[in-house]
């Protein structure tokens, strides 16, 4: 910025009078304001100016900066279809307020960008999408910055139920999953599978099961960004053809089955109950759990004749 003097007898001499120029900025003789300004905010200075004759004047200034006008926002956050989705650009610097629209491209299908930096809507199809945008601020200064926005499928397991298992035989069964970011984790969020049942991170429940039961399980699918879908399950393992453990409130009964009979292997009662052997075989094989005052009883109830089958409570 070069200062500028009329009348007296050039030339001029210019010195600062009073105050202090901004941070970064110095005054030379000949009127040139120059330099790299460091510092934002209102700086009030008075400069002198003294011609050949030696008259001098002054005059006082006020010098405002401002920080550079720069978008802040350096990427956006992945959306799900079906979803809504909001976010809200950043810009910093220049003059408030500040104005923002779409300059250049076209923004995901089901999204719009207000005047306010606000980016909002349901996404409506998958993929990714690049466009720019740019901010002006009350100063009429502009900038404007790419972007690349991602939209995915919602997270979501498909596997609707779990097949039941028998015990003494071997079970394997896949999770089916869709959706999110890969790669998939699953895992077991409550409840317990069967006795000899297990499931990998890569969603496949296998083992041999022990015991007969109604295990109630919620299984979860987890996303490489830390999405997460569960879903509640109920597993039934139904008794084999070999030596099983049947398991109730109660306690647990373990029998031998061979062919349509039925043998008492062992009983044991759990906490607070106590076990009665009704029948040990080879036709029936009952025992009851009676607990303590206020405890619902509990049975095992193993009958053959043609086929081998086994309640319990």
């Amino acid at each position: 910025m070069l200062l500028r003097g009329a009348g007296g007898v050039p030339p001029y001499s210019w010195s600062l009078a009073d105050g202090s120029l901004p941070p970064g900025l110095s005054l030379l003789p000949s009127g040139l304001v120059r330099g790299l300004p460091t510092n934002a905010g209102t700086f009030d200075f008075t400069v002198g100016v003294e011609d050949r004759a030696g008259v001098y004047a002054t005059e006082s200034f006020q010098m405002v900066l401002v920080d550079p006008l720069v978008i802040d926002t350096a990427f956006l956050p992945v959306g799900t279809v079906g979803y809504s989705f909001t976010t809200a650009l950043a810009a910093s610097g220049g003059t408030g307020p500040y104005s923002w629209s779409v300059t250049d491209g076209s923004l995901p299908l089901g999204l719009v960008l207000d005047s306010t930096g606000a980016l909002t809507g349901v996404p409506g199809g998958t993929g990714e999408v690049q466009f720019t945008v740019g901010v002006e601020d009350a100063a009429g200064r502009a900038v404007e910055r790419s972007f690349t926005s991602e939209t995915i499928n919602p997270l979501v397991i498909l596997t609707p139920s779990l097949p039941t298992g028998t015990t003494g035989s071997g079970y394997s069964f896949t999770m089916g999953g869709s959706g999110g970011r890969a790669p998939h984790v699953w895992s077991v969020s409550s409840g317990a599978l069967p006795s000899g049942l297990a499931l990998s991170p890569d969603g496949v429940i296998s083992g041999t099961p022990t015991v007969v039961t109604q295990a109630q399980v919620t299984i979860r699918l987890t996303d490489a960004d830390g999405r997460v879908a569960a879903f509640p399950y109920v597993l039934n393992t139904l008794i084999g053809q070999v030596r099983q453990t049947v398991g109730a409130r109660g306690g647990t009964v373990v029998v031998d089955i061979v062919g349509d009979s039925v043998n008492l292997i062992s009983v044991v009662a759990a906490d607070g109950f106590s076990a009665y052997t009704i029948a040990a075989g080879p036709a029936k094989v009952q025992v009851h759990f009676i607990g303590a005052s206020g405890q619902t009883p509990s049975w095992v109830l193993c009958e053959g004749s043609p086929d081998v089958s086994c309640q319990f409570d």
